[in-house]
């Protein structure tokens, strides 16, 4: 394989998706479970189909990361600490996560799983990603509303990995700040039941408008610049997207990033233009430019439209084609004026009652089913038959248990122990000759002993340790004390119960929800505080240092931030007092714990805890908590929104839009 400097990272929504993804030549995929992740209307996994996922990724040298990136309440932290509890037996590469709390029950009570902070957490400065690296994050996936001046930047000063946002859709708000689906229609995107609101038309000064659609992401033409910077890992976007995107798009950057160093040959980038531009149909834009991110007059739907609703009875709909159609074609209904619509898998068609398996241009038949439409309906092509990658997701064997071996080697004598078994111990007599040219190594002893292992198990760890002199090891003896070892061994693990240490796991961690002191108390809102703002942008981190340093000489000792990077603008200053504010505010207790052992002294609760949830919340937090004064935004953007002024919305909602000078943010608010 060839050493390859950035991971090239896939979406999967379902395990064909994954597999389409591996097949065309993916390094990693990200994927969700059921819940506690920020695409719930994407299939999915369950436990078994993610383990058996997570085998097969890693026998192709591959890797699996899981999202676990939705905020929790109160109520939910008992499910959410018994699906970690899972994850430590089905041991993804890493959680992707974006409630704090989260951090906090991992690195407490589930540390064997390796985090990286979701695009949700916002992170969009080096002070934030540091703050991060110090809570003992991995990798950050950043925000993705960053001009590649900033990103440069903040790469080089990163002490961890980052991760950027390559292809796919974008939001128009800052990641994790955006409250306005579930404003207008009851879905929190920060809940992972995102309605997209931001595709739908508004009404403006200037007329019906999409002031909110954003164009789609397309990074070929920087790939040399994000693969200079250090880049670790480049991440498409859509996990709401069908193997044949998947496909394409992966196989498209394959192309790229394994083309010679230089300039990349014209029919390579033709060939890889072809195939993203197959992929996608919104207007695309290379990197975050704040006057070209929004495309207001064009309807936000992703896919091509391809015809357009003529009638609807109980039975179907009346379709007339505007592009070829076919049978197995994954397609969207969706309103003239934007919004989420209806998707579906077209399954039957006919014309004149008869069964056809394709519709051109101009022509028209009839979809059979139960649809959500109107006449005047347009339909979006977003999905294409021909990438079918179920028969192979069907044979994925089921998932195997992990266990750990621990092999102490010496030429004269072998011992193994399962760490999962503690009171078992192999040992084997040997007489090996010193090693003139190729003594053993421990890539070679591992990799033999984590072969041939019988089902249900798999090694998900082998330490080797030498004693004594170099010596030569012929392969066929290692395969021979290999079988030996686990003959001995099978019989031992038929007495490991791995939901042992699962429920040890567990336990730890719901006996820590009621705390012994004395909890938190829901108080007013400080006054006198100096305000860090929640976005402070790379370029304009050294003025905020200045102006803080300024408040600190001036005596000031209360402050307010709305993000982890207040935590490193303020390391050095003695004796303050700290308080949190959105987007840095407090769903749970396990959020509240982590802010408090980072120094704040209360925390801001957040608009989506449901009223409901508070008193168990206020049972468990040691942290006092406030309600902010002031309004949060709906939305915050860098791109520009425009018009300023009074917007709109189906509904008859008003909302105002206005620039902010002091986070130089976009930011729209329900108008009182």
């Amino acid at each position: 394989m060839k050493n390859r400097v950035c991971e090239l990272l896939a979406p999967a929504g379902n395990p064909e998706c994954a597999l389409a993804a591996i097949d065309a030549g993916a390094d990693a995929v990200y994927c969700g479970l059921g819940r506690f992740n920020a695409r719930c209307r994407a299939e999915n996994f369950d436990n078994g189909k993610l383990g058996s996922l997570i085998d097969f990724m890693h026998s192709k040298g591959k890797k699996l990361y899981l999202t676990f990136n939705t905020l929790l309440f109160e109520d939910e932290l008992e499910a959410a600490g018994e699906m970690l509890s899972d994850l430590v037996q089905l041991a993804p590469d890493a959680l992707i996560v974006h409630d704090p709390g989260v951090i906090e029950m991992v690195k407490k009570y589930f540390p064997s799983l390796t985090l990286h902070a979701s695009t949700q957490m916002g992170i969009h400065n080096s002070s934030g990603v540091k703050a991060l690296a110090d809570m003992g994050i991995q990798r950050v996936i950043l925000e993705r509303q960053i001009p590649l001046d900033e990103l440069e930047k903040i790469v080089r000063r990163s002490p961890i990995e980052i991760e950027v946002f390559v292809h796919g859709s974008l939001c128009c708000s800052l990641s994790g700040r955006c409250l306005l689906s579930a404003e207008l229609c009851g879905g929190s995107g920060n809940r992972g039941c995102c309605k997209q609101p931001c595709r739908r038309s508004f009404e403006t000064a200037e007329g019906e408008l999409f002031p909110l659609s954003m164009r789609d992401l397309n990074g070929v033409a920087i790939l040399p610049e994000l693969k200079a910077m250090g880049v670790a890992s480049l991440k498409i976007e859509g996990r709401l997207r069908g193997p044949d995107y998947v496909w394409k798009c992966v196989h498209a950057y394959r192309l790229l990033l394994d083309a010679p160093s230089g300039k990349i040959p014209p029919a390579l980038l033709n060939e890889a233009e072809t195939l993203l531009n197959a992929a996608s149909a919104r207007n695309e834009i290379s990197s975050f430019t704040a006057e070209k991110m929004v495309d207001s007059r064009r309807i936000g739907v992703f896919g091509r439209q391809v015809g357009t609703v003529q009638n609807i009875n109980r039975k179907g709909i009346l379709a007339k084609a505007s592009a070829k159609i076919h049978l197995g074609d994954r397609l969207r209904l969706v309103p003239p004026d934007g919004g989420e619509g209806m998707s579906f898998s077209l399954v039957s068609m006919e014309d004149r009652q008869k069964r056809i398996n394709s519709l051109r241009p101009g022509g028209m038949a009839f979809f059979p089913g139960s649809f959500s439409a109107t006449p005047g309906w347009l339909i979006y092509k977003i999905g294409e038959n021909g990438f079918d990658f179920s028969r192979q997701a069907a044979a994925l064997p089921p998932r195997r248990q992990g266990v750990t071996l621990e092999l102490k080697v010496s030429p004269s004598f072998w011992k193994c122990r399962i760490k999962e078994t503690p009171g078992f111990i192999w040992q084997q007599q040997t007489n090996f000759s010193p090693a003139e040219n190729h003594p053993a190594d421990e890539k070679q002893i591992s990799e033999a002993f984590s072969s041939g292992v019988p089902a249900p198990w798999k090694v998900s760890t082998c330490l080797v340790s030498f004693t004594g002199a170099p010596f030569f090891l012929p392969g066929a003896v290692l395969k021979s004390l290999r079988r030996a070892f686990w003959e001995t061994a099978a019989q031992a693990l038929k007495n490991f119960d791995p939901d042992a240490e699962k429920e040890k796991l567990l336990k730890a961690f719901t006996d820590s929800l009621v705390p012994e002191d004395h909890p938190g108390a829901l108080l007013s809102e400080s006054e006198d505080v100096f305000e860090i703002p929640g976005f402070i942008s790379e370029t304009d981190l050294p003025e905020w240092e200045s102006k803080i340093a300024q408040e600190l000489k001036k005596g000031r000792r209360k402050f307010r931030a709305g993000g982890f990077h207040a935590l490193e603008l303020l390391k050095n200053a003695p004796g303050i007092t700290l308080e949190s504010a959105f987007p840095l505010s407090v769903t749970n207790s396990r959020c509240a714990a982590l802010l408090k052992a980072k120094g704040f002294s209360a925390g801001a609760l957040s608009p989506e805890v449901p009223e409901q949830t508070l008193p168990l919340l206020l049972s468990r937090t040691l942290l006092d908590l406030y309600r902010p004064k002031e309004d949060v935004p709906l939305l915050v953007s860098r791109a520009e929104l425009k018009p300023e002024g009074i917007w709109h919305e189906r509904s008859g909602t008003a909302l105002r839009v206005a620039f902010d000078p002091v986070e130089k943010l976009w930011k729209l608010r329900k108008k009182k």
